[in-house]
């Protein structure tokens, strides 16, 4: 094995949160880490433009191939500027010799992540995901670009301030130009890609094209649609196997319910033959089939979609017409229009109407319907053939209803007087003048209406009653008509917590404090994910050193009955924040610098050095003063070493030393 070379500096994402890279992009946050490097939030010191910043491991920066598949991935993707292909717009070396691509920075989650979250997606949305794949795809092969690594995550689900999703496709590192003369193109019988999704002609390794990546789509759409993937193997080679020979199952083995999409289930079993010649032949074309397999369940992403509806139960006339069992409660959901995107499954604003009647009127409309117990068994969202008409047509009708009722409701206006008789005239004598009575008082109007409930308080009352779904679909829909409203920005990501969003969440509290401070209660959820993992709880340490003194009660609460990887987080927080934070940082230090986990004494050592404070100073000295020895027999000493953390306390020692004053 060849030695690194001695000038290699050891890859410590954290090392460089604060550091900037090549002069120009100051690296501002640790995102996440993976195999090839570490990817970073980071900020164009000059123009002032958040960015991603993906950073290559520096030990790989010694193999030609893995730099040349960094550079290949800066050069494909900036030559592909497309909304649902992740913009990269730099790609450079530091003098210390850090590789490093600049991205749009992107707040979101992959498609895996979701999909390990919520099992499997409703056809509505899976289709509307695809769509987009299938778009970006379209765009990448039409400038000779095959991706040929494309799985759930390589397909990001970013989420703008407003509440809008876009898919995009990331990661060309290994994308392979279609012209043979490109450097870098794959040697004949080399297998590249993630056995999981990888092509036929990928596992035997053989020609690819863009054929290639319509199999993996397929692949991705049955995942999503069932909950797992169609093969399972022991080792990565049974794998390639399978892929390489054996049919891909019907989605309908393992979700029969999807027999009600037949368009759909046709379309994925296409796209994942094993002749690339049976499949889709160009991405356009899935990307029509994708279109067509709902029906008027999808809009295009990108245009104004109709209105989607989801059973519950119905009017009587129209329940009987299409089969449906009558029940007394009359309900539908509607979803709201999204400009952008068709909105999530189970994210929509729900409102309910119930019909009513009228003296001698056509049935009205009235808010407040309960959506009943008993009602059809299909998921949220799905329309069924024969019935998405009638549906439409009761939407209609629904509208001509409420527009019957303000009609009928109207106060009726007061006929005009009849015009007076005209009186010939008579040659009688004038009478006296009468005095004139003043006119009567009109009659007092009816007050007006209340205004209906505030938009926020709703939000909030559903919050406090645990309806988080509902908080989040009403929240959703007002930010994209209000954004930038910091309220609005807090109540949402208390609803992204309460449904187990922490990331969306914290991004959210994040925008929210730019605009103003945030509440307590927010503010103790950010201290709540000081448990979660490391990427989590990183986030959320960051967020409340930004909340400064205001999240004083939230950290001492942390700090004080927390785990103790939760206390050491809160009292490195309130450190950062300083003296406005209200915490007992040095006395949390000192309690851990006695725990019995040698770890957590090496990091209280560490932080009473960062702290410098020299009250500190005699704990401190105790500490770095303790040794472990071994005596041999009458008592004569062998051995004589440091105890865990000494070492750490002795360099904190130093520190102090060097002059620091107490901190208040």
């Amino acid at each position: 094995m060849t030695d690194l070379p001695a000038t290699t500096p050891i890859f410590d994402p954290a090392s460089l949160v604060g550091t900037t890279l090549d002069g120009r992009y100051l690296v501002e946050e640790h995102l996440a880490t993976g195999g090839m490097g570490a990817v970073f939030r980071g900020r164009h010191v000059y123009m002032r433009k958040d960015v991603a910043l993906k950073v290559l491991r520096p030990d790989l920066s010694a193999s030609a191939d893995l730099v040349e598949r960094f550079r290949r991935e800066a050069q494909i993707a900036a030559s592909l500027e497309h909304p649902h292909i992740v913009q990269v717009t730099d790609f450079g070396r530091t003098p210390e010799g850090w590789l490093f691509l600049t991205m749009e920075l992107l707040f979101g989650e992959s498609l895996f992540e979701r999909l390990r979250r919520e099992g499997s997606l409703p056809p509505e949305e899976a289709v509307t995901i695809l769509w987009q794949v299938c778009d970006g795809l379209e765009a990448a092969h039409a400038r000779g670009v095959v991706h040929r690594d494309l799985k759930p995550e390589n397909v990001f689900l970013a989420r703008n301030p407003s509440g809008r999703e876009v898919a995009k496709l990331l990661d060309f590192g290994i994308a392979k130009m279609a012209e043979p003369s490109e450097v870098g193109a794959t040697q004949a019988g080399m297998v590249v890609g993630t056995p999981e999704y990888l092509s036929p002609e990928q596992a035997t390794g053989s020609e690819v094209d863009g054929r290639a990546d319509l199999y993996t789509v397929g692949l991705m759409a049955w995942r999503a649609l069932t909950g797992r993937h169609p093969f399972k193997a022991d080792d990565p080679r049974s794998l390639l196997m399978m892929q390489a020979t054996r049919p891909v199952p019907p989605m309908t083995e393992v979700r029969p319910d999807l027999a009600e999409v037949p368009a759909l289930v046709a379309l994925v079993a296409k796209a994942c033959e094993k002749d690339p010649a049976a499949r889709f032949q160009t991405a356009a074309e899935l990307k029509a089939a994708l279109e067509a397999s709902l029906g008027p369940a999808f809009s295009v992403p990108g245009t104004t979609p109709l209105p989607r509806l989801s059973w519950t139960d119905l009017p009587a006339v129209s329940r009987q017409a299409l089969g449906v069992p009558t029940g007394a409660a009359r309900a539908v959901t509607v979803a709201g229009d999204d400009p952008f995107l068709p909105p999530r499954t189970g994210k929509s604003v729900e409102v309910s109407f119930e019909t009513t009647a009228l003296p001698g009127a056509a049935p009205t409309v009235a808010a407040g319907a309960a959506t009943p117990a008993a009602v059809p068994a299909m998921r949220s969202g799905w329309l069924h053939g024969r019935r998405r008409l009638a549906l439409f047509a009761l939407a209609g009708a629904v509208v001509v209803f409420a527009l019957l009722r303000l009609t009928l409701l109207r106060p009726a206006e007061p006929p005009p007087p009849p015009p007076a008789a005209e009186v010939a005239p008579t040659p009688a004598a004038p009478a006296p003048v009468a005095p004139v009575e003043p006119a009567p008082a009109a009659a007092p109007q009816p007050p007006p209406a209340p205004p209906p409930p505030d938009d926020l308080a709703l939000a909030r009352a559903h919050l406090t009653a645990g309806r988080a779904r509902q908080a989040r679909a009403l929240l959703e829909a007002l930010a994209v008509k209000t954004p930038g409203d910091a309220e609005l920005l807090r109540l949402l990501g208390r609803a992204f917590h309460d449904e187990g969003e922490e990331q969306k969440a914290i991004e959210t509290w994040r925008g929210a404090l730019a605009l103003a401070p945030l509440d307590e209660v927010s503010l103790r959820q950010l201290a709540a994910d000081l448990a979660r993992e490391k990427p989590v709880a990183d986030r959320a340490a960051r967020v409340l050193v930004q909340a400064g003194g205001r999240a004083s009660q939230a950290l001492a609460g942390a700090a004080a009955t927390g785990t103790t990887p939760v206390k050491l987080r809160a009292l490195a927080a309130a450190r950062e924040i300083g003296p406005t934070a209200r915490v007992d940082v040095l006395g949390g230090y000192l309690a851990l610098l006695g725990d019995a986990d040698c770890e957590v004494r090496r990091a209280a050592a560490r932080g009473l050095g960062d702290l410098k404070d020299k009250r500190a100073l005699p704990r401190l000295k105790e500490r770095a003063a303790e040794r472990i020895e071994k005596r041999g027999l009458f008592g004569v000493l062998i051995e004589s070493k440091p105890v865990c953390g000494a070492v750490d306390a002795g360099e904190a020692v130093k520190k102090l030393e060097g002059g620091a004053e107490p901190n208040p």
